[in-house]
């Protein structure tokens, strides 16, 4: 396998091609000493970003991913399996249904479609006060107890 990457930076411009047995870490870490990646987004309360990585939940690093990474567009399981592989580490699609769909009923995502091309979107500041039970459709009761008449 042979990987090629380009970096331009204020008109300079460097190439590096890795060949081989290609190990994702090892160009992580050249992408990280190379400062391709930004630094923490400035969006996130600084309790979350003070925990170091790996004493973070799986839910937690899932829910700031997609905080950063879908912050106000619809998108599906696979969508974030998909972009979570490239940055991160690999995951199964079940967890990452799974987790998404806690995340729906903690309120913190809202979805839309059916099981098969379902998509999910943070819900917004404005809403997120209002959710009590989401997911949950209270109808009105249709009989009334006898006091109430």
């Amino acid at each position: 396998m042979k990987i090629k990457i380009e970096i331009e930076d204020k008109g300079m411009k460097s190439t590096h091609v890795f060949e081989g047995a290609i190990v994702r870490e090892r160009i992580i870490d050249f992408l990280d000493a190379a400062g391709v990646f930004s630094e923490a987004p400035d969006h996130f309360p600084e309790d979350v970003l003070a925990k170091p990585d790996n004493s973070r939940t799986l839910r937690d690093r899932l829910e700031i991913f997609v905080r950063d990474e879908f912050p106000d567009s619809w998108f599906s399981s696979n969508d974030l399996r998909d972009r979570y592989e490239t940055i991160s580490d690999d995951i199964k699609l079940s967890t990452v249904s799974t987790y998404l769909s806690r995340m729906y009923y903690d309120g913190v995502l809202e979805r839309r479609g059916n099981r098969n091309q379902r998509q999910y979107r943070l819900v917004t500041e404005e809403f997120t006060s209002d959710v009590k039970y989401p997911g949950t459709i209270f109808k009105e009761a249709s009989w009334r107890t006898e006091s109430s008449l």
